[in-house]
C-alpha cells in the first residue's frame, strides 16, 4: 500500500469513528490547539499498535494524548532536578527507568513488605528477649535456705519503711528477700575478694557495687528500646499499607 492509500485509509477509519463517537456522546469538547500532539499523530500511533480494525473512540485519543503529555513532563522534571546545565542520554535513562521496570513491580512489592515484615519480627523476638530474659533468670533462682543471714525482724522493717502503709506482707516475701539480699552481699564480697591486695577499701566496695547501682538506669533503658521497638513496628504497618496501595501493577 502506497502512501496515498494509507492516508485514504486512516482518513476513512477517521471519518467511520467520528461518527461512532458523536453517537456514542463521547464527543470531546477539547480543540486540538489544547492538545500537546495534534491528533492525527496520536491516533496513527495508537493504530500502530492495536487490531487492524478496532475502533478508537474520540475520548482515548484525547486522554492518551494528555495523558503522554504528562508522562514527558514528568520525565522532563526528573531531568531538570539533576544539578547541571544539561541533560544527557544518562540522565533520560535514570528518568524513564522506573516506568520501563514497571513489569516487576509485584517482586519489588513483595520484596519491600517482605523486608518491613522480617524487620517487625526481629523486633518482636528482642522485645521478647528484653522482657523475659530477666524474669526467667528469677525464676531459677533458689530463695530457700537452712539459715536466714539477716534478723526476720530487720527486713520486714526495712520492707515496711519503703511500702505503703498498711500493705500485707507476705511470708514468702519476707523470706526470699533476706536470702536474697544475702546473696547479693556474698557477691559483692566475692568481687571485692578477687582484688590482689591483703585488704579492702572504700574504692573496691564501690567499684564493686557500681553493677547493681546501675541497673536503675538499665531497667529505664529497657523499656525505652522496646518503646522504640514497637514505635518501629507500627512504622512498618503504615509503611507496608503504603506499598500495598501503592505498588500496583
Amino acid at each position: 500500500m502506497d502512501e496515498n492509500e494509507k492516508l485514504k485509509t486512516e482518513s476513512a477509519e477517521n471519518e467511520q469513528e467520528t461518527q461512532v463517537t458523536e453517537q456514542s456522546g463521547e464527543e470531546s469538547t477539547i480543540q486540538e490547539k489544547e492538545l500537546p500532539f495534534p491528533r492525527a499523530t496520536v491516533t496513527n500511533r495508537l493504530r500502530d499498535n492495536l487490531s487492524k480494525g478496532k475502533q478508537i473512540k474520540g475520548q482515548v485519543k484525547d486522554e492518551m494524548n494528555i495523558w503522554i503529555g504528562k508522562m514527558i513532563q514528568r520525565i522532563a522534571e526528573k531531568m531538570d532536578s539533576q544539578p547541571y546545565t544539561f541533560v544527557n542520554y544518562d540522565m533520560l535513562k535514570e528518568a524513564i527507568a522506573p516506568y520501563e521496570g514497571i513489569n516487576e513491580i509485584d517482586k519489588e512489592r513483595n520484596s519491600l513488605s517482605g523486608g518491613l515484615k522480617k524487620i517487625q519480627a526481629d523486633c518482636d523476638a528482642l522485645i521478647e528477649e528484653i522482657d523475659k530474659s530477666a524474669k526467667n533468670q528469677v525464676a531459677s533462682l533458689k530463695l530457700e535456705a537452712d539459715k536466714l543471714p539477716f534478723p526476720k525482724a530487720t527486713i520486714t522493717n526495712k520492707l515496711r519503711m519503703h511500702l505503703t502503709e498498711g500493705k500485707q506482707i507476705k511470708g514468702p516475701v519476707k523470706r526470699g528477700l533476706n536470702i536474697w539480699a544475702g546473696n547479693v552481699l556474698k557477691r559483692v564480697s566475692e568481687k571485692m575478694n578477687s582484688f590482689p591486695y591483703n585488704y579492702v577499701d572504700g574504692g573496691m566496695f564501690r567499684e564493686s557495687i557500681e553493677i547493681y547501682e546501675s541497673i536503675g538506669e538499665i531497667e529505664m533503658e529497657k523499656v525505652r528500646i522496646i518503646k522504640q521497638l514497637e514505635a518501629v513496628k507500627l512504622s512498618c504497618d503504615v509503611l507496608i499499607s503504603e506499598v500495598e496501595r501503592k505498588f500496583v501493577k
